[in-house]
């Protein structure tokens, strides 16, 4: 809704977009791409065994891809691998989906 500008003001959702490109933290999903694609992205968890990220991957070329990839581990996982596999299966998904003929 934010892309397509149906949710808030146009200055609202340039901020929204602003905010969720400058992460404080660069594991996750923007760990799987390099510039010049740009990630803008949530992260979430709860107490070490959920972990989740909801975001937007948008190229040069003016592709964007939306992902979305929630995990639950259990206690003492080792969160750094998590981290990574969600980098991963997101950057699998947009591969398949990229590479895709309709």
């Amino acid at each position: 809704m934010i892309r397509s500008g149906q949710a808030g003001t146009a200055d609202a959702r340039a901020r929204v977009r602003g905010l969720m490109t400058r992460r404080l933290t660069r594991h996750r999903t923007p760990s799987a791409f390099r510039a010049p694609a740009r990630v803008a992205a949530k992260s979430g968890g709860l107490a070490g065994i959920v972990r989740n990220e909801a975001g937007a991957v948008s190229f040069p070329d003016g592709r964007r891809y939306a992902a979305a990839v929630f995990t639950r581990s259990r206690p003492g996982s080792d969160g750094a691998t998590v981290n990574a596999a969600i980098g991963a299966a997101t950057a699998r998904a947009i591969s398949s989906t990229a590479h895709r003929t309709p």
